[in-house]
């Protein structure tokens, strides 16, 4: 966005390749060729100790000069507020599979933590998308208790960082493996599959259209331990 508005923009990043934690190598490498190409100065594995008067300190005491500085580390949930309630807080408020905290209390959004019955694991999710769905979920968990149903979303997220349209559904962060199923990665046209042990728990899509995911989203929903038949 900043680069859009004709800024000089230096990106800071302790990771030798942007977001490969979340989204592998590959993808990561993608992404970091696209900045440098719009004339982003692209700065991997460096470590900043501080914001200074006038720009950005780094570890080795460098100052990275700016005039304006945005911090991207991440978020924290606002738990403070049911302490000493005898909810269970850790990393959000800890909900079981139908969003519940304890008898009659539900949480619905960025400071819900719950178990997802569909990957078998804790979440929280900081995604709009997840917020609008787990509240109508809490909700009608909460007014009938006698037809509660798991919340198990395939999560889903989306950006656009200059002509890519991004979109990744599933689980990406922790995955074993991940490939690269249609399309081109020097095109910046592809589908990417995610794999965690045998099972595809996540598919991440660039500048491909809806109907191309359609049958990986399925089959992450359905829990499949191998990758569609239209692959």
């Amino acid at each position: 966005m900043a680069r859009g508005l004709g800024c000089e923009v230096t990106l800071l990043d302790p990771a030798s390749v942007p977001l490969a934690h979340a989204l592998g190598e590959q993808v990561g490498r993608v992404l970091s060729r696209a900045h440098l190409e719009h004339g982003v100065n692209l700065r991997t594995g460096v470590t900043v100790t501080e914001v200074d008067e006038g720009g950005v300190r780094l570890a080795d005491g460098e100052l990275v000069e700016a005039d304006e500085v945005l911090v991207a580390i991440g978020s924290l949930p606002n738990t403070e507020w049911p302490a000493g309630s005898g909810l269970t807080v850790a990393d959000g408020l800890v909900c079981d599979a139908y969003c519940a905290a304890a008898p009659d209390v539900y949480a619905a959004g960025d400071v819900a933590r719950w178990h997802n019955p569909l990957f078998g694991t804790s979440m929280r999710i900081e995604h709009r998308t997840n917020a609008a769905e787990q509240g109508m979920a809490a909700a009608r968990n909460l007014l009938h208790p006698e037809a509660r149903r798991p919340y198990a979303p395939v999560p889903y997220f989306w950006s656009d960082q200059y002509d890519m349209k991004i979109q990744a559904y599933g689980q990406l962060r922790g995955h074993d493996g991940v490939a690269v199923m249609e399309g081109d990665l020097d095109e910046r046209r592809f589908l990417a599959a995610y794999r965690t042990g045998d099972r595809l728990t996540g598919v991440l899509t660039v500048g491909m259209p809806p109907k191309a995911v359609r049958p990986w989203r399925q089959a992450i929903a359905a829990g499949a331990d191998r990758l569609p038949t239209s692959a």
